[in-house]
């Protein structure tokens, strides 16, 4: 696995998640095994092949996890300037057609939430953005056809 860069939100969201599935969820499946277990015959047991299908989803989770952090990165922008747009700052746009105003928070893909504002640098809007500063514009072409935008604001986060 490549090395991951995230937040150091990110980084600490990613361990409360792992602390979650492994002092919770899963010992609370493995009583679920426990008690289908002993019924007995197991081939015809539907609800121990269920709880053993959930174990093994959140063993996957779990070990992805631990991945994830054991390859990440953790970078604190506070010690950058804000005079153009990278990794962990917020950035406020406008659609130069609309008018419409949205404010981003930069991160690595694997925080990327646009419901909540967090836009990976990944993404087409996240590549156009990179490197610009403040009265700079932008377009790229989603799939729903082009879009220009203009940086307004730019700060690092948890500044």
């Amino acid at each position: 696995m490549p090395k991951v860069i995230l937040t150091q939100e990110g980084y600490r969201k990613l361990l409360r998640e792992l602390k979650h599935l492994r002092r919770i969820v899963r010992p609370r499946i493995l009583e679920d095994v426990m008690e289908a277990a002993a019924d007995g015959r197991l081939e015809k047991n539907d609800q121990y092949w269920e709880a053993r299908s959930r174990q093994v989803q959140v063993d996957r989770q779990i070990h992805h996890l631990q991945e994830i952090i054991a390859q990440s990165e953790v970078l604190v922008g506070s010690n950058l300037t804000a005079s153009q747009v990278r990794f962990n700052c917020r950035v406020k746009i406008c659609n130069v057609i609309t008018q419409e105003i949205s404010i981003f928070h930069l991160v690595s893909s694997i925080e990327a939430d646009v419901r909540q504002g967090h836009l990976s640098i990944e993404s087409p809007l996240g590549q156009a953005l990179l490197g610009k500063k403040v009265g700079e514009r932008i377009g790229f072409n989603p799939p729903g056809g082009p879009r220009w935008y203009q940086v307004l604001e730019i700060q690092m986060a948890g500044c």
